[in-house]
């Protein structure tokens, strides 16, 4: 790829030089992290792309993995900056806390991105976690899991185990990281033009949150019912 023309696109012109320079590297690593994945990927090729001399990996970041701790995170902001997190805490009803959540996680996952590259980096660390990922985890991950896990336990009934409340939420973002996965087999299976029309970001979010609330209902009846249960026999 023409360099200059990839530098064309992040022309940095709020930014000094050397700022400009670092975000140049950081958009052409996460273009060539994304398509060869972080032990394909060559320095020289990102500094080929980004324009700049080959110690500039260093100079910036120190080494190659701590690019790509950066280019993760970077991923992350453009994603938060594209759909940004509503306040949760401004939901009432935890209900609709869950919708805000499921559309959230599927606008950041299927809707059209100017630049995929991020969706596309932050999937390959989902199916294949490597140890850079773990300030993605810890810094955006592991809440917004632990925000589906409490909104969850909300809906269920208090003797809800741990377990139940942590298998029912992931079944819940399950649903949503499905759509991203299988974008292209869904399309060839189903058809485009039905797929289009059928399947957008707001439809898919309506339809995967009345099936979840009705599967928490559900098991709510369920877990009500062993109470009950388990009351009678100690009672006999």
């Amino acid at each position: 790829m023409d360099s200059k023309n990839n530098a064309s696109r992040h022309p940095c012109h709020t930014m000094d030089k050397e700022d400009c320079a670092r975000d140049r590297i950081l958009h052409a690593a996460g273009a060539i992290f994304a398509e060869k994945g972080f032990r394909r990927a060559t320095v020289r090729e990102i500094c080929d792309m980004a324009g700049v001399n080959i110690a500039s990996i260093n100079y910036y970041f120190g080494d190659k993995k701590n690019l790509y701790v950066e280019t993760l995170l970077l991923a992350r902001e453009i994603g938060a900056r594209q759909f940004p997190t509503p306040d949760f805490s401004s939901f009432e009803m935890p209900e609709h806390r869950l919708r805000a959540m499921i559309l959230l996680l599927l606008n950041r996952l299927v809707a059209n991105h100017g630049e995929p590259w991020p969706v596309k980096i932050l999937m390959a660390e989902i199916l294949d976690p490597s140890p850079a990922a773990r300030p993605l985890i810890d810094g955006y991950i592991e809440p917004f899991l632990d925000a589906i896990f409490t909104t969850v336990a909300q809906l269920l009934p208090p003797q809800a185990s741990e377990a139940i409340v942590r298998q029912t939420g992931l079944s819940i973002v399950a649903q949503c990281v499905y759509y991203r996965f299988a974008d292209a087999l869904n399309r060839m299976v189903i058809g485009e033009a039905s797929y289009q029309a059928d399947f957008s970001v707001n439809t898919l979010a309506g339809q995967i949150y009345e099936f979840s609330l009705t599967g928490i209902e559900g098991t709510g009846r369920r877990l009500q019912r062993e109470n009950v249960t388990q009351l009678n026999s100690a009672a006999v």
